[in-house]
């Protein structure tokens, strides 16, 4: 039987409701004529196996109806070990290139031939296949006599291209002992990576870093360290030495991981390794920012990512712009991070994003130039399918009405962005009010909630409370579904509560202080929020983000500044905050030091340079400084050199400051603004033509 029916048999035989020949013919990539076709060739093959066939239902699609005795017979019928069934070639070309690179014995074709049980024809065609394949990695594969099979590369090439592979192959990598859930992809990763070696690092990522979560980031990490770690074992090692003079800023949660990696394989005299393995795993962490340059280029590119994809689909993204740019910064953040050594996740849910946000998708695919242009490095389309699922997420709750009839949670091993995607869509299209995302792992937290039932992603049992199992991306056969799991238990229907976000008012009433008083009204602020708090209103202080007028102020305008050069530059812009205490000295020497160690990246538009560092290296509060400069000082961008004019930001948190770079951004697209503020004699002319 081909494999491409036994999962069209596991299709049916794992869903409670009809499946159209649409969803089968996206899924499967086949024409709706061939997909006809299989199924016809199903049903001759059920008739034949003494199975009842496939029912069609009208306007629906087509179910499988059977006893559970029938469905376990079906089950033990289609079961299959990877050894006893010809490969697909995607099958073979996975387990060709794990046989080279983590194998423990020598590779040689002719016993592939009869391992895989193709021709010799064939298996020429898989490898020209798979050398062609690996050439973007700068890595091919050799055939040295005596020796067999081998790759030539460098060692943190070969394992990001395994990583890569992998990542491309197998759909949804998950450790399971159970046979019948493995797809012969992963039991094939499990012939050369064992299932115990990935379950003992799984075990050590639960102890050092989280217990409950069940993501994309941990199951990437998992999967990494593993590649690393049969590598090292079988004498692969990195040889360069800048890993051992690399200052690493990772976090401390990664560092006791790859402590207790090494402590518990008995891993000794590797500083080389330890720093390697710690500094790639931190770049897939999304919640860190390891240097100034990725903080700042983040919060660039993700504020104008959204101002592009709004432009471009006339949604009006930035309604929810301070949940969103959150999530873009730390994604993008992790991003930049990634790219420096040629690391992208996989997306498993990329051509369903790909269809089910077009739009979106075209939108964020349009700005890539932006990204290749500050990254050097082309986005794949898994990344960009990770960008999209943050804007889906923000359209579903700009939709969404503010009602709800029912409380649910959601299970979901995908990711919490994923989660919340399926959350909002819920809330949007069902009037559903989702009280939390949680992972498989966290089943026990629902008990403590007041819920209703239970959606998930993921296979899961729960007791006392109605469970819908979903894909996660929610299709027309989900609605479906969705809407009639909801009739069946329509007894759950509570009455709707008016949620109110007073974050507008609170805003309106601001600006009224603002015009009716000259006086300071930093208490009158503080005496709002109190009678807010005692009314029980809400107030996003996201959203009420100082204007850059707000901020800065006269004495920190430095009109003509001479300078040596750029860091008596930074030195002298930075002064007024200095000596409001605003930052530290600490802070100035960063600024320096990232200069001196990343280049001239602060220089971010024609003449113009944004100095800064991170908030925990001396900035005390939000505050702002410039200077124009009355000879342009170089600081070796090839493009924007010489700089006439910089200022100095000091930033507390990742989002007070957004509209003070919103402000800088506008500057860097408009020339002829820049060069009047260039020209300026005085600082309320400065004041005037830069808030205009």
């Amino acid at each position: 039987m081909k494999d491409r029916t036994i999962k069209l048999i596991r299709k049916f035989l794992y869903s409670d409701f009809p499946i159209s020949i649409d969803t089968l013919s996206e899924e499967f990539q086949l024409s709706k004529r061939t997909m006809r076709n299989e199924i016809n060739q199903l049903n001759t093959y059920f008739i034949d196996n003494d199975f009842p066939v496939l029912q069609t239902i009208r306007g629906k699609g087509l179910r499988l109806t059977m006893t559970e005795q029938k469905k376990e017979a079906l089950i033990e019928l289609i079961g299959r070990d990877v050894h006893d069934e010809i490969l697909t070639r995607d099958e073979r070309l996975l387990d060709l290139i794990l046989s080279i690179s983590l194998g423990k014995k020598k590779v040689f074709l002719y016993q592939k031939e009869e391992e895989l049980q193709i021709s010799k024809s064939t298996l020429d065609e898989d490898m020209r296949r798979l050398r062609q394949l690996l050439t973007k990695y700068t890595v091919e594969i050799l055939s040295i006599p005596k020796q067999g099979l081998v790759l030539n590369g460098k060692e943190r090439s070969i394992r990001t291209m395994i990583y890569s592979f992998i990542n491309k192959m197998v759909d949804n990598f998950t450790l399971t002992d159970e046979i019948k859930n493995q797809s012969v992809k992963q039991q094939i990763i499990f012939k050369y990576i064992s299932l115990e070696v990935f379950k003992k690092i799984d075990q050590i990522y639960g102890e050092s870093i989280s217990a409950s979560e069940d993501n994309l980031y941990r199951k990437n990490l998992v999967l990494f360290t593993g590649i690393w770690l049969t590598r090292f074992q079988n004498k692969q090692s990195i040889q360069s030495p800048d890993w051992s003079h690399k200052e690493t800023h990772a976090s401390q949660e990664i560092q006791e991981f790859v402590q207790a990696i090494f402590d518990k394989f008995s891993i000794q005299d590797a500083a080389n390794e330890y720093k390697y393995l710690t500094f790639i795993l931190d770049t897939f962490n999304p919640k860190n920012m390891s240097t100034s340059i990725e903080w700042v280029q983040a919060q660039l590119l993700s504020i104008q990512l959204i101002q592009h994809v709004e432009n471009e689909t006339h949604i009006p993204f930035t309604k929810k712009e301070a949940d969103l740019q959150e999530g873009l910064y730390q994604h993008i953040g992790s991003l930049l991070s990634r790219l420096r050594y040629d690391v992208q996740f996989a997306n498993p849910l990329k051509e369903t994003i790909k269809a089910n946000y077009d739009t979106i998708y075209r939108a964020v695919e349009s700005f890539t130039p932006e990204f290749n242009k500050v990254l050097k490095k082309q986005l794949t389309e898994d990344e960009i399918a990770f960008l999209t699922i943050h804007f889906s997420t923000s359209l579903s709750e700009l939709n969404q009405e503010l009602t709800y009839f029912y409380r649910a949670v959601v299970i979901c091993n995908h990711g919490l962005a994923t989660g919340k995607l399926l959350s909002e869509n819920l809330k949007e299209l069902f009037h559903i009010e989702v009280l939390a995302v949680l992972s498989s792992r966290e089943i026990e937290l629902i008990k403590k909630l007041d819920v209703d039932f239970v959606f998930s992603t993921v296979s899961i049992e729960i007791k006392n409370k109605p469970l819908l199992i979903l894909e996660p991306i929610i299709k027309e056969d989900s609605k479906e579904a969705i809407a009639a799991f909801l009739s069946q238990h329509s007894q759950y229907r509570r009455l709707s509560n008016e949620h109110r976000d007073s974050t507008q008012l609170f805003s309106d009433i601001l600006t009224l202080f603002d015009k009716k008083t000259s006086q300071k009204v930093e208490c009158q602020y503080q005496e709002l929020e109190k009678i807010f708090r005692k009314n029980h209103l809400t107030i996003n202080k996201r959203e009420l983000q100082p204007m850059i007028q707000d901020v800065l102020k006269d004495e920190n305008i430095l009109m003509n500044v001479e300078a040596k050069n750029w860091k008596e530059l930074i030195t002298k812009v930075s002064h007024p905050l200095l000596k409001e205490r605003i930052i530290t000295e600490n802070y100035i020497q960063a600024m320096i030091d990232s200069v001196d160690e990343y280049g001239p990246y602060i220089v971010i538009g024609k003449h113009l340079a944004l100095a800064h560092a991170r908030p925990e290296d001396g900035a005390n509060s939000l505050g702002l400084s410039v200077a124009t400069v009355k000879s342009g000082v170089e600081f070796g961008h090839e493009e924007n050199d010489p700089v006439k004019i910089i200022f100095c930001l000091s930033a507390v948190d990742s989002f007070s400051h957004l509209n003070i770079m919103r402000h800088l951004i506008d500057l860097i697209n408009d020339e002829e603004k820049l060069n009047q503020l260039v020209t300026t004699k005085t600082i309320d002319e400065f004041k005037q033509t830069l808030f205009n």
